[in-house]
């Protein structure tokens, strides 16, 4: 394999000019040869003659032309022109594929694009190159998303040099295409790709909740016209700058399913709405993002050890014009590395598109730079060099930038640190506030809080509250005998089974067989059979539990019937008379029952329900009763 790399100066002089190319393909070397064309004119003649020409030259050949936001040569970005890149292969079968009439058929383009991708033996890669964005990519992407998740899928979108260029086109020796797209496939079990990104942008500010967006337009941000985020923070005045290229350096980072994604605006509309290079949806957190120079030189660092370790043969770099904005003068300095290692040609873009290698997803993606690193065999046993990006050239307003970016960042870092230790902070704070500091449960005045709105909700609804009031018996003389730090220990176990129960915790679910006593308040008994218990442990509704005072305590049961309600304090009863107490060994508690299924008077409810516990202890203790309301 093989690359070579021809820009053009004068449109009679092509044959001229691909000597090398020609004399590379005479040889008999190479099986075939696949031409990328990036142009970065606006006038079509010329890019149209010099695809049809050289199809002429080499008419075995394959060509996949786009525009160009710029055009990158050996590392360096060349001045606006045509850029010819020549990649010869041994053994590889290279197809070039067009797509037209996209817009509105994006889902049955998407579909004929996976099943010729399918269809592709020994299939390892393909190219996308894209007319720009104006078609509905998602129902495009995500037809392609099905094909074989082994394919690597990477690509770029067309656009001129400048931000506001109404023009972006693709085309082949045919011609110019503003609607088809180019599917460029890459087979033979001798060739391996290795394809990654590099963002290197950080998050700035607060996120704010996508709330409503279409495709590529964002609509609202937290319920808010999407355009106040430039308005607010950076001051961008819609009306005066509603092609947004003060925002351009910084773009809105987007996490979405795990992944960072940019976002970078091309227009404001007049509503308040931004029109942007890649799709939103809606429930994507998002923020502004400003580009740290050195998280940029430190991930492209860590991306050419990659690319050294793989050995390549030939690399294409696809990077956003955003930048060659944001770099300016100093833009080729992470490219430069790349030629380096081996010959490197590519194309600034208006999207990059690359699929992830485990959902199978094709991601488009704004402000990124894509790395594509080719070969065919096994790598060569030479040691490629080790290479690094040379930041020392950075001086005058890009270092200032640098130590600005890096005040940023860490400035971001404390403000993080600060935020998180708050939400810490008030978390604890919030539960101190309504916990028992012994036993966790929640305390007296959160479970009042808790009953009053499940009170409130049981009324509206119509739907059942059962309330538990439970008792330790003989708590005194556990203290007494053993001690407070005895008795402390005591309450903790016992709210931790009452928690268990009442959250429904398997083990606090009923499994008792045969019928067990209770008492009603009018001293007569009933019995509880295993098949009312037994339902309990089916039920899915969860309790709460709390700590009343002392040794009292209470379950709360929303949308829990009388008998099921008796079926979990059976439970309570056993499990905690079960229960083996470190030096004490074996407790019972007391229990008073009532559910509510109407608005009732609060103060009566306390009243008669506090009566059933204490009649539950008058009538022996370890023991249930139940009280009407």
């Amino acid at each position: 394999m093989k690359q070579i790399l021809v820009e053009l100066k004068d449109r009679p002089e092509l044959n001229i000019q691909a000597e090398e190319i020609i004399k590379t393909w005479k040889s008999g070397k190479y099986k075939q040869v696949l031409f990328h064309i990036y142009s970065g004119m606006e006038e079509e003649k010329f890019t149209a003659y010099a695809a049809k020409r050289l199809q002429e030259l080499f008419p075995e050949a394959d060509i996949a032309g786009t525009m160009s936001a710029g055009e990158i040569m050996e590392g360096h970005l060349i001045k606006r022109g045509i850029l010819i890149g020549a990649l010869f292969f041994e053994s590889t079968n290279v197809e070039v594929f067009r797509y037209d009439n996209i817009k509105g058929n994006e889902t049955s383009v998407g579909r004929k694009i996976r099943e010729k991708l399918d269809s592709i033996p020994d299939i390892k890669a393909a190219e996308l190159l894209l007319p720009g964005t104006e078609f509905d990519t998602k129902e495009l992407f995500d037809e392609i998303d099905e094909c074989d998740k082994s394919i690597r899928i990477f690509g770029g979108y067309s656009g001129g040099h400048t931000m506001n260029s109404p023009v972006h086109y693709v085309f082949d020796a045919s011609g110019i295409m503003y609607d088809s797209m180019l599917v460029t496939t890459f087979a033979g079990r001798d060739f391996h790709i290795d394809i990654d990104k590099v963002i290197g942008w950080e998050p700035l500010g607060v996120p704010f909740r996508v709330t409503k967006a279409d495709g590529h337009r964002l609509m609202e941000l937290d319920n808010r016209p999407a355009s106040e985020i430039y308005e607010k923070f950076l001051e961008i005045d819609r009306k005066l700058n509603n092609n947004a290229k003060e925002g351009y350096t910084f773009p809105l980072l987007a996490e979405y399913k795990g992944e960072e994604w940019l976002r970078s605006a091309i227009h404001i509309e007049e509503d308040g709405s931004l029109n942007m290079h890649g799709s939103v949806m809606a429930g994507m957190d998002i923020q502004l993002s400003y580009g740290n120079p050195a998280t940029i030189v430190k991930q492209v660092n860590e991306r050419l050890e990659r690319v050294r370790e793989f050995k390549p043969q030939a690399i294409l770099i696809y990077s956003c014009i955003v930048r060659k904005a944001f770099w300016e003068k100093y833009v080729d300095l992470e490219l430069k590395p790349f030629d380096q290692l081996c010959t490197t040609t590519g194309f600034y873009t208006w999207g990059e598109v690359i699929r992830d290698a485990e959902s199978g997803e094709i991601v488009e993606h704004n402000v990124t730079q894509l790395s594509i690193a080719m070969r065919e065999g096994a790598p060569s046993d030479e040691e490629l060099p080790v290479v690094h990006v040379d930041d020392s050239v950075l001086k005058g307003p890009a270092a200032q930038m640098r130590r600005l970016t890096s005040l940023v960042y860490t400035t971001m870092e404390e403000l993080h640190k600060a935020q998180n230790d708050l939400r810490v902070l008030n978390e604890k704070l919030r539960l101190m506030a309504e916990r028992d500091a012994l036993t966790g449960l929640y305390n007296r005045g959160k479970t009042e809080e808790i009953i009053y709105n499940l009170l409130r909700k049981s009324a509206s609804n119509e739907t059942p509250l059962s309330l538990l009031m439970i008792d330790i018996d003989y708590f005194k003389s556990v203290n007494d005998e053993y001690g407070h730090q005895t008795g402390d220990i005591v309450l903790k176990e016992t709210a931790a089974i009452l928690d268990d129960v009442a959250s429904g915790g398997s083990e606090g679910r009923s499994d008792n067989e045969g019928h067990d006593e209770h008492v009603t308040s009018d001293g007569k008994s009933a019995s509880v059979g295993s098949e009312k218990q037994d339902s309990y442990a089916e039920e899915t509704q969860k309790g709460y539990a709390g700590r009343w005072g002392g040794e009292e305590f209470f379950v709360i049961l929303p949308d829990t019937e009388s008998e099921t309600a008796i079926s979990v304090a059976e439970t309570l009863r056993k499990r905690v008379e079960a229960h083996v107490f470190p030096d004490v060994g074996h407790l019972t508690i007391s229990l008073g029952v009532i559910t509510v299924k109407e608005c009732v008077n609060e103060k009566d409810m306390f009243l008669k329900v506090d009566k059933a516990l204490y009649d539950a202890k008058e009538g022996g203790r370890n023991r249930i009763v139940k009280v009407e309301i």
